[in-house]
């Protein structure tokens, strides 16, 4: 029977302390799943200042300890906004505003002479008073030692949950959670236990959310969270959209992948090259996840990247108001249910109609487009025609498959007019009864470029699959 230790402990640290852990990392306030600082208006952090001051009461900080390969991690999962607020506070970030309650405050100092020097007793002592102070307009520097002594002294709670895992944290921070305003984007971002740091990696670093579009507000309250989940969802599982925040995150939680992220990430960073400020109405918070879509179904065309920027100037300049099949995007934009699944498509509809009719690129294949994709195939992997028929949705399911599960998404190997040597390529590993995967991976990471000629091209990527399987089988032997 093994032992049962205590998930739980309780301790009191002084402010001074705590700072301390911040400024040398042992303290972490960025865990993937915590919302960000910065939350609190200007009168909700000047009265936790004064609340400090006065000595009050204030809640408990909650934290998760984590056990990693690398150390002890310790997570603030609850009161994070207090903690920033009094880290900036120390560092002079702001002063304490006009409106405070009860702004007077009385402390305790040794009574001192017009010069500053102390006053004492007929018997050598210290003499004490009583000194009132208005805390309104103050910095941290502007207070007296006295009051700087009972900020940095001041003792804060602690909640210590211990050897915590992802999952566990995630419900650790609902549950604080549960009674205060956490919103739906904040609350989602929670159950991506698994992918929850791809997500933060992409709305803290990528230059496009830099951006004036999006405003400091949007930044600080999930929004761009939110905007990153509904792009991943909206480019590769459009077929799984779930309109509330909370199912999609644990959609995505099971079912998205790292490479997916990498993949927004990369077309974020080239959109970030074309963007002008002319189309900041077009990347709203509430269309931004429609557009970026949309540029990834752009990516598949074999364009310079500064071309879909000429179609947004287009769109901007009227072309929002061109009907497609009786209706218009302009009008689709006004209804109220902008996350229903049924008009995110029907707006996908009508951009992708718009920009092929833009780029002049047909619609859909032929039926002659299919067959001599069978003729390729049957004719340079060395299979019947029959056979080839027989499997060519298999092929080109694979391929989409090894597209999105593989960590090539940057690179142009994967444009359209590659895709028939692509798919002689599964072909023949079918043929050869061996895996795509590895050998692609390392093939797109020294090979970002293709030759036009699809059958030079197909037999130069069979040499260097072929010699990619026989080191591998020299290795196992």
């Amino acid at each position: 029977m093994g032992f049962v230790r205590d998930k739980r402990v309780k301790d009191a640290l002084m402010n001074s302390t705590i700072q301390n852990m911040f400024a040398r990392g042992e303290l972490r306030k960025d865990h993937p799943l915590q919302r960000k600082p910065g939350r609190w208006n200007h009168n909700e952090r000047s009265g936790l200042i004064a609340t400090v001051l006065k000595d009050e009461d204030m809640d408990s900080i909650k934290v998760c300890e984590q056990l990693s390969d690398t150390g002890v991690i310790l997570w603030v999962i609850d009161g994070l906004q207090r903690l920033t607020t009094l880290n900036s506070f120390l560092n002079n970030g702001f002063k304490i505003g006009n409106h405070i309650e009860f702004p007077v405050i009385t402390y305790q100092t040794v009574k001192k002479d017009r010069s500053g020097r102390i006053i004492k007793d007929e018997y050598d002592a210290y003499i004490y008073e009583n000194v009132e102070y208005d805390l309104r307009g103050k910095f941290y520097k502007d207070l007296p030692d006295e009051l700087k002594e009972k900020f940095n002294n001041f003792k804060i709670n602690i909640v210590k949950h211990l050897d915590c895992t992802d999952e566990e944290i995630g419900y650790h921070i609902r549950r604080y959670n549960k009674q205060k305003s956490m919103n739906a984007s904040e609350n989602a971002v929670t159950y991506l236990d698994h992918i929850a740091r791809e997500v933060k990696k992409i709305s803290l670093n990528n230059r496009f959310f830099k951006n004036d579009i999006y405003r400091e507000r949007e930044r600080n309250n999930g929004t761009i969270e939110r905007i990153i989940v509904e792009s991943v969802m909206c480019m590769f599982h459009l077929d799984q959209w779930q309109k509330q925040s909370k199912k999609m995150g644990e959609f995505l939680n099971q079912n998205s992948s790292k490479q997916e992220f990498d993949k927004l990430n990369d077309n974020l960073n080239r959109l970030e090259e074309v963007y002008r400020d002319s189309f900041a109405d077009v990347f709203s918070a509430k269309d931004s996840f429609i557009w970026f879509t949309l540029f990834h179904h752009f990516t598949g065309y074999g364009l310079a990247d500064s071309r879909f920027g000429e179609f947004i100037e287009a769109f901007c300049d009227g072309l929002s108001d061109r009907e497609v099949k009786g209706e218009k995007f302009s009008e689709i934009d006004k209804n109220k249910s902008t996350k229903d699944k049924s008009v995110i498509i029907k707006k996908l509809e009508i951009l992708d109609s718009l920009m092929k009719e833009f780029f002049h690129i047909e619609d859909v294949e032929d039926a002659s487009d299919h067959e001599r994709e069978e003729v390729f195939i049957s004719e340079n992997v060395e299979l019947d025609t029959r056979t080839v028929a027989e499997n060519i949705e298999l092929y080109k399911e694979t391929l989409d498959e090894l597209m999105i599960r593989s960590v090539c998404y940057g690179s142009r190997l994967l444009e359209k007019q590659n895709r028939r040597s692509l798919l002689a390529m599964v072909a023949y590993s079918y043929k050869a009864d061996l895996d795509l995967d590895e050998w692609l991976v390392e093939y797109a990471g020294k090979n970002n470029r293709y030759l036009t000629d699809q059958k030079r091209n197909y037999l130069r990527m069979r040499r260097d699959f072929d010699k990619f399987c026989s080191g591998h089988r020299k290795k196992s032997a």
